[in-house]
């Protein structure tokens, strides 16, 4: 009887990788490679009595190849503790069940291109929140998770009134009145503008520095201009803090001007 050969081991793993397969030869791609990266520039902030959340929507699997497949997003929210400090072992169960935005139909949520806005106004004056974030593919295997920094709800300026009047050369006119709270000071003005039907946008046109008018020269004729500002404000404690967002006002370079 002839002695049984005996390959290498390296060899004989080699030679069973490429007989097991058909088709196309590639490298192998590990199963936990092809879930979605992170959300990206991930923002916390106070608006109004709010908090607003936002942040990049994946384009990526954690190989740095695109996207192929649907997903969700799944958002998080807890609660602190009121003596919680550094961090918690236990935090990951503390958070609520996650709310799950499919980023083809985000309501609650906004998106703007590939930016997801998040606006969670069920939150309480003087309580601190954090907010966990997770994308997870068509097969239900989730990637990476992130957090927010973790933010006191404080309590915020009421909203300003806004005025819009169209004047001589092409411009209209905003002017922004505010109640400024004790023990603060007026930072200025973050407008928001909107055009015909458009929704308004989540960042600002422009934001004024201590001015409460501003004049828009960026408008055309044959439009009709929706506009609403948030009061920043900067707390003696160096906080800034912004408004509830103003009532709407729209104007027109077709109306007469004042």
């Amino acid at each position: 009887m002839q002695p049984a050969l005996r390959l290498p081991v390296g060899l004989a793993v080699a030679g069973l990788l490429t007989l097991s397969g058909c088709g196309k030869k590639g490298p192998l791609v590990y199963p936990d490679l092809l879930v979605p990266e992170a959300p990206q520039a991930v923002q916390l902030e106070q608006r109004g009595s709010s908090l607003q959340l936002s942040f990049n929507l994946p384009g990526r699997d954690l190989r740095g190849r695109g996207l192929q497949e649907p997903f969700v997003i799944e958002i998080q929210r807890r609660e602190l503790k009121p003596d919680e400090v550094g961090e918690c072992g236990s935090c990951p169960r503390d958070y609520q069940p996650p709310l799950r935005i499919d980023p083809e139909f985000p309501e609650p949520a906004r998106k703007f291109g590939k930016r997801l806005v998040l606006l969670d106004s069920d939150v309480q004056q003087g309580k601190r929140y954090q907010y966990r974030m997770v994308a997870v593919g068509a097969d239900g295997e989730a990637g990476a998770a992130v957090e927010t920094v973790r933010a006191l709800v404080c309590s915020a300026p009421p909203a300003p009134l806004v005025n819009a009047t169209i004047q001589h050369g092409g411009v209209i006119e905003l002017v922004m009145q505010g109640t400024v709270p004790d023990n603060a000071e007026l930072v200025g003005y973050a407008i928001y503008r909107a055009a015909g039907d458009e929704e308004l946008p989540f960042q600002p046109l422009v934001t004024t520095l201590g001015a409460s008018r501003y004049l828009d020269q960026g408008v055309q004729p044959g439009t009709r201009y929706r506009y609403a500002a948030r009061m920043l404000v900067r707390r003696w404690d160096e906080l800034i803090l912004s408004s509830e967002l103003s009532a709407v006002v729209a104007a027109s370079l077709d109306e007469t001007p004042k």
